[in-house]
């Protein structure tokens, strides 16, 4: 019996996997190794998982999270794991590792993620050769919720926004300059209430203005990040994430212009991870 882990700083979704069969999804907190300590996962897993595995039944655990890019951040997740699946097989990866291995299984790619934020890598089909150090919304995360947010939250407060595209903002949300600023500078989690507005760029996409607004997104992120990998335009792009998935046709007008055609698009990356890890138990069962 194999658990899979994809964990956000929002949420985990866990996944039981017993033989070629998915037995059990489950979700809990996120669980960012920079915002919770071992102890803290140790009782998450824990209250999560006991009711519904049979711990001697275990095999392996694979934890694949936000957060979890350093050998330090990685030993907070796996102690906890290891108080709970004591002498198992567990191993914590970054999630972009998760998106490549989702996307691509074990070809090479270029792997992104546009969600609240954004990230990316270059895959060679067994691991990632070469990233970007994350700079979060406030200096990177181009193309993500939060920056598409933030740009369009910035016209807005600007007067830079047609006055029909402001008329419906205001009907929508009802908020006040300074009830966004509040949200922005006094209350928690300012990139989530930026990425929030997402929503409503989409309902609008075929506005002109905000067809450009978001175009010109997406080409950051092509220019920030993409560009700077080698061979970029030699292997196939994919994405993982709720912006992307749902921009896919504006994402493309981007990728035009960079020479690239993207041929994945996953809302999440636990279906591909469920049909990588199938084909992966080898190392286990002594199987292909």
């Amino acid at each position: 019996m194999i658990i899979l882990a994809d964990s956000g700083s929002t949420k985990t979704d866990w996944v039981i996997l017993d033989g070629n069969h998915t037995i059990g999804n489950i979700q809990s907190v996120g669980l960012n190794p920079y915002f919770v300590s071992t102890p803290v996962v140790a009782q998450v897993v824990s209250e999560t998982l006991s009711e519904k595995v049979d711990k001697k039944l275990i095999e392996a655990v694979y934890f694949y999270g936000a957060g979890c890019s350093s050998p330090g951040k990685q030993k907070v997740i796996n102690d906890a794991l290891q108080m709970v699946f004591p002498e198992k097989h567990t191993v914590v990866e970054h999630d972009l590792l998760a998106a490549a291995r989702a996307l691509f299984g074990k070809s090479p790619g270029v792997a992104c993620i546009l969600g609240t934020g954004s990230n990316s890598c270059l895959y060679n089909g067994a691991q990632v050769t070469e990233s970007l150090f994350s700079l979060g919304y406030m200096f990177g995360d181009e193309g993500s919720g939060a920056h598409l947010g933030k740009t369009f939250i910035a016209d807005h407060l600007k007067n830079r926004v047609p006055p029909e595209i402001t008329a419906a903002f205001k009907e929508q949300y009802k908020l006040s300059h300074e009830d966004i600023l509040t949200n922005i500078y006094k209350k928690a989690n300012p990139n989530r209430f930026l990425a929030s507005f997402t929503h409503f760029l989409r309902i609008h996409i075929s506005h002109p203005y905000v067809n450009r607004l978001v175009v010109s997104c997406f080409d950051a992120f092509f220019e920030e990040q993409i560009s700077r990998y080698s061979d970029y335009q030699s292997v196939p792009l994919g994405c993982i994430g709720s912006v992307a998935y749902h921009f896919r046709e504006v994402f493309e007008i981007s990728a035009h212009k960079m020479g690239i055609k993207p041929t994945k698009y996953m809302s999440s990356p636990m279906e591909g991870l469920v049909r990588y890890h199938l084909g992966d138990i080898g190392e286990l069962r002594g199987s292909e």
